[in-house]
């Protein structure tokens, strides 16, 4: 999960359950969540509904990922045990007893969304490939939250249940080509860095 917060809100992209993200929030007085999803599997979407529990929230998702978000079997919930073994060490989501899960979007696009929020420019681009309803997200064209389209020093996974390896390297290797030499990647999983520090292809 990632956190910004400005002027009593918070942009928050891939949601998990954290007691520290709550008091954090608490303590800021945030009055207003927009949640933004890199795509539909269950460990970037877990803490949605406990999100909606604690604070007026708009979840903002591509269409292939709002599509996807109500049906345990399409994110994933229903079998995440068995995805565990495709995920690097640094998933944070802990294994077993993990329930069927089901959440929802407020607001959905097709392949291109931008908005400014609080004088920040944020733009979500379409990135199928690990699944249908990956984005990246691109905040002041410098900062990039990738989701799992790209990871440090990991290939990007493509054969799970709506993956498409074609895809990926039509669509999405050459966006992530083509951002700027000085952006700074934030991966859905593991560290972030500068992008000369990851491997695209």
């Amino acid at each position: 999960m990632y956190l910004m917060i400005c002027n009593n809100k918070a942009l928050i992209i891939d949601p998990c359950v954290s007691n520290d993200a709550l008091q954090l929030l608490k303590d800021k007085n945030i009055i207003d969540v927009i949640v933004l999803l890199t795509h539909e599997h269950y460990d970037h979407i877990s803490g949605v509904n406990w999100l909606r529990d604690n604070f007026d929230c708009k979840v903002i998702a591509i269409d292939q990922c709002a599509q996807n978000l109500p049906d345990p079997k399409r994110n994933a919930s229903a079998y995440f045990d068995t995805l565990l073994l495709f995920h690097s060490p640094e998933t944070k989501v802990s294994g077993g007893d993990i329930e069927p899960y089901s959440c929802k979007a407020d607001e959905t696009f097709t392949d291109y969304h931008c908005f400014n929020w609080e004088n920040h420019k944020v733009e979500i681009i379409h990135s199928p490939g690990h699944s249908e309803g990956s984005v990246c997200i691109l905040i002041d064209d410098m900062f990039v939250f990738t989701g799992d389209s790209l990871i440090k020093g990991n290939a990007t996974i493509t054969r799970l249940p709506g993956g498409s390896k074609r895809k990926y390297y039509e669509i999405t290797l050459p966006f992530l080509n083509s951002l700027p030499k000085d952006s700074i990647i934030y991966p859905g999983h593991g560290e972030s860095g500068s992008i000369i520090e990851f491997t695209i292809g």
